[in-house]
């Protein structure tokens, strides 16, 4: 109460001082002309102010029945500007003041603390600024305050609990901070609270409970916290609740159930856990309850048996899991709108059935599984059935024909297979239809094409095939057609032209052949064009350059030839993509209209002619590849405007001098590839400062000079290839610093010196190193076996000399050695044995696998040696030979011997009772010696062995009888 006085004493002392400063009734005209000499007026509704009429015939003036006492102003929603003048104290009688919606600016004078019979301010949506005054505190009689929608910022203030007559106090949409003031629960005629959209802090002030006359309580959007207070349950009148997009966390208190006349709950975008209290079930009048983007877990436990009024439920992003629940929906439900979006839900989609009320569903992005029922007709109300991101199976069920009402089918990212029945062409409302990413197949049907409200098609992804429909024409408000990824063949209809809403065309990715229709130049609205991966061919119509709305033309990897003039009668592209064509000519300098270029790729056709200096005026430009074409002259200096540019490739072209300096201005280069053309001179020092390069290519030129050490700046450089070239010098140590290089090839140079040690700090290095080709000396440094993960080493053609050092052991990723023509010497260590001998060729005192054995010295042994060697091994095979043949021929004479014997008719002499011994032909033969078996199985076996194992002592023993 001291506080109030204060306040009134302050503002009364303040307009004392002020002259003329006794305020009557008598005085309210003179008081609203200097209100409206603060105001500005565009239409003119205060023209008819003045002294000479009566001043309840003002517009915008009311007055007390019978008496000229100015009793209400209403200025609402007539533009009016300007600020409202302190002189409004002036008007002591007023009850009703109403400036709203207008553009009014400046503060809100405290001087309306003055207006002891105002019941109600409304002040809201306007532009006033500054903070809500503590005197509109001192307005006792107030029942409405309304000022939302303003500047205003600050807290709000405590004083405001004075106003014990407040009905309604509404300050909405301003940019209020600080907590809600607990003196808010002084007022407890306070029906309506509204705080939304501030920055409001702290937690609902549990004084708020004493406010029993609350229908709406709503605070979202600000920044509150803690848990949603349980003495919510004790407003027993309250039938609104939204606490939406604050940081409350915890369980839903159950004593919201206790909230019989709530019609409206809205929690979302919280914190909350915990399960759905069962409570809720009671709220016998809820008709909204919204409880999306918190963490609430466990199943779904609504039920609309007893939320015979509910009509839109929302659970979407929680973690919900179970199924969809029978008890859901039972008869005579009210269920219109059912959100279960993003949460973890399984099983089947058959609860939804019983949901007979039901105009939308969408249940997207869960684990939702099994077929679309065939019985989903049995929803005739629907209008939007949103089922992607599921793992549902199964084909598209017919019946879906029969959803007269249907207008959003969105299916895609499932698992459906099967065909398009021909009984969505019964779909006459449908204006969304998605089915990409999923297995479906067989034809587009015909049919399709009555669905005339159709606006987006969407089929990517799928396997469909045979033919684009040729009356496809009749969508005519088609805006988007997306058919990409698929099997479709044949041409493009030319009746595609007829859909002259067509904003977004992709066929991309099909087997489309012909060429474009004529007829194209219709689709005057086509912002989006991708034809890329297909077969279509022929030179583009002249009529395209009428397509003036176009932004991203991709037509690469087809067989368009002529010249690419057509494609550039819009000036607003931002994307031109027309890679692996036969495009031929010039580029023209049109293309350089179009200032909001961001991707320009002509790569791989076969234009000639100079780089236009114009492409310079392309200053957003970020991807520039003009590769693989048959470009000359000079990298164009303009083309340095371009600082945007993150991709740079004029590779395979036949441009000439030299490598620009300026490149090192663009900062944001990450791919620099000038590979393959007849540049000249040296490597410009300033790359080092284009510390974003991921690839530099230099390769295949005629460059010279040494390789700067300022490359070693480039330490997020992926890819340095600067082989066949004329560069001389040595390999710059600060390579070391390139730390993330996985290719490294400066092969076919002239480099020389030591491989420094340096490089086996490049441990990403991977794909590749190669210094193959140059004139590098020493040996191969031992810190190369840090390059753990290296594939492809290629060391060859250098001079080279010493051992393979042991380190390269470590190399176990390597695929690829080659280390031939060099001068090293020693033993190849055995675990790169496996490598091929064509790895180590060309070093003459390199031995061991898979070259030549090494000698006793650790050399090559010398070519005479070996060759001695050699003739030493076949002499004694030949030697061995002979023996074995000899041996051979004995023991079939003996058996020649004892066959005559046999035949005879003599007995062979026991085994081991002596022997005899007869000559023929001079030559005497040992009978019933163990050379002589009984069967040719033994002859097989153990003579030849006796032979073989002891040739030497028989063959003297032959020796000895013979002499």
């Amino acid at each position: 109460m001291a506080i109030q006085l204060a306040l009134l004493l302050s503002l009364l002392f303040g307009i004392l001082l002020a002259p003329g400063c006794v305020a009557t009734p008598a005085m309210a005209p003179t008081t609203l002309l200097q209100m409206k000499s603060s105001l500005i007026d565009p239409q003119g509704i205060l023209s008819g102010w003045s002294v000479e009429a009566d001043v309840c015939s003002w517009h915008g003036v009311s007055c007390l029945p019978g008496e000229s006492i100015v009793a209400g102003l209403n200025l609402s929603g007539y533009g009016l500007s300007g600020t409202i003048s302190p002189a409004i104290a002036g008007l002591i009688s007023v009850e009703f003041i109403d400036l709203s919606s207008n553009s009014l600016t400046g503060p809100i004078p405290p001087e309306l603390g003055m207006l002891q019979n105002l019941k109600t301010l409304l002040l809201y949506s306007n532009f006033l600024t500054g903070t809500i005054p503590a005197e509109l505190g001192l307005l006792e009689n107030l029942n409405v305050l309304r000022i939302g929608d303003n500047r205003l910022h600050g807290e709000i203030p405590p004083h405001l609990g004075n106003c014990t007559e407040l009905e309604t106090l509404a300050l909405a949409y301003c940019q209020l901070s600080g907590s809600i003031p607990y003196q808010i629960g002084n007022l407890k005629n306070l029906q309506q609270l509204v705080l939304d959209n501030n920055t409001l802090t702290g937690s609902i002030p549990e004084q708020l409970g004493g406010c029993l006359s609350l229908h709406i309580l709503s605070v979202h959007d600000n920044r509150l916290g803690g848990i949603v207070p349980s003495f919510i349950g004790s407003l027993s009148v309250l039938q609104s609740l939204n606490l939406a997009n604050n940081q409350f966390s915890g369980a839903i208190p159950a004593e919201i159930g206790s909230l019989s006349s709530l019609t409206y709950l809205n929690l979302l975008g919280n914190s909350l856990t915990g399960a759905i209290p069962e409570e809720l079930n009671q709220l016998s009048q809820l008709q909204v309850l919204d409880l999306s983007q918190n963490n609430i877990s466990g199943g779904i436990s609504i039920s609309t048996s007893q939320l015979k009024n509910l009509k839109y439920l929302v659970l979407s992003d929680n973690l919900l899991d179970g199924t969809i629940p029978e008890g859901l929906c039972r008869r005579n439900s009210s269920l219109e709108n059912l959100f279960l979006a993003g949460n973890n839900l399984e099983g089947g989609i058959e609860g939804l059935l019983n949901c007979i009320s039901l105009q939308s569903v969408d249940a997207s992005n869960n684990s939702f599984t099994g077929k679309i029922p065939s019985e989903i007709d049995r929803l005739s109300n629907l209008v939007n059935l949103v089922l992607h991101n599921n793992s549902l199976t199964g084909v598209l069920p017919p019946q879906i024909g029969n959803l007269g009402n249907l207008e959003v089918l969105s299916l895609y990212h499932n698992g459906l297979t099967g065909v398009i029945p021909p009984e969505i062409g019964q779909l006459q409302r449908l204006t969304t239809l998605f089915l990409y990413e999923n297995q479906m197949s067989g034809i587009i049907p015909d049919e399709i094409t009555n669905c005339t409200s159709l606006e987006e098609v969407d089929f990517f992804g799928n396997h469909f095939h045979g033919t684009i429909p040729e009356r496809i024409g009749n969508l005519k408000n088609l805006a988007v057609l997306q058919l990409r990824q698929n099997d479709l063949s044949g041409s493009i209809p030319a009746s595609l032209s007829e859909c002259t809403q067509l904003q977004a065309l992709a066929l991309a990715d099909n087997r489309l052949s012909g060429s474009l229709p004529d007829t194209f130049r219709h689709l005057t609205q086509l912002s989006i064009i991708t034809l890329y991966n297909n077969s279509l061919e022929g030179p583009l119509p002249e009529a395209l350059f009428e397509l003036k709305n176009l932004t991203v033309i991709n037509i690469s990897h087809n067989r368009f030839s002529g010249s690419v003039v057509p494609l550039l009668g819009s000036s607003s592209l931002a994307v031109l993509v027309l890679t692996d064509n036969r495009f031929s000519g010039v580029i023209p300098t049109a293309v350089a209209r179009s200032r909001n270029m961001v991707r320009l790729q002509l790569a791989g056709n076969q234009l000639t002619g100079a780089i236009p200096a114009e492409l310079g005026n392309l200053t957003r430009l970020r991807m520039l590849d003009l590769s693989s074409n048959n470009f000359s002259g000079n990298v164009p200096s303009e083309l340095s405007n371009c600082l945007q540019l993150t991709h740079l490739n004029l590779q395979g072209n036949s441009l000439t001098g030299a490598v620009p300096s300026w490149l090192g201005s663009l900062r944001f280069l990450g791919e620099l590839d000038l590979s393959s053309n007849a540049l000249s001179g040296g490597i410009p020092v300033e790359l080092g400062n284009c510390l974003s390069l991921l690839k530099l290519s230099l390769s295949d030129n005629h460059l010279s000079g040494s390789i700067p050490q300022e490359i070693g700046r480039l330490t997020s450089l992926n890819v340095l290839n600067i082989q066949k070239n004329s560069l001389t010098g040595v390999i710059p140590p600060t390579l070391r610093q390139c730390n993330k290089l996985y290719e490294l090839s400066l092969s076919e140079n002239s480099l020389e010196g030591p491989i420094p040690q340096e490089l086996g700090q490049l441990s990403e290095l991977q794909v590749m190193l190669d210094l193959s080709r140059n004139k590098l000396s020493g040996q191969i440094p031992t810190s190369l076996g840090n390059l753990v993960k290296l594939e492809r080493l290629n060391l060859s053609s250098n001079q080279l000399h010493g051992q393979i050092p042991s380190s390269l052991l470590q190399l176990t990723s390597l695929n690829r050695l080659n280390l031939s023509d060099n001068l090293l010497s020693g033993m190849i260590p055995a675990v790169l044995s496996s490598f091929p001998a064509a790895s180590y060729t060309g070093n003459d005192d390199l031995c061991g696998a898979p070259l030549p054995t090494c000698g006793a010295n650790g050399r090559r042994l010398p070519s005479a040696v070996v060759s001695g060697i050699v003739a030493a091994i076949a002499i004694v095979s030949a030697a061995v030979c002979m023996a074995l043949l000899y041996i051979m021929l004995r023991m079939w004479s003996n058996w020649r011997e004892v066959s005559v014997s046999s035949s005879d008719g003599e007995e062979p002499p026991e085994h081991g009772k002596g022997s005899k011994c007869s000559a023929r032909d001079g030559k005497y033969w040992k009978v019933g010696s163990g050379l002589v078996v009984a069967s040719s199985e033994e002859k097989y076996s153990s003579a030849s062995e006796s032979s073989v194992l002891h040739g030497k002592s028989t063959e003297a023993s032959a020796m000895n009888l013979k002499g």
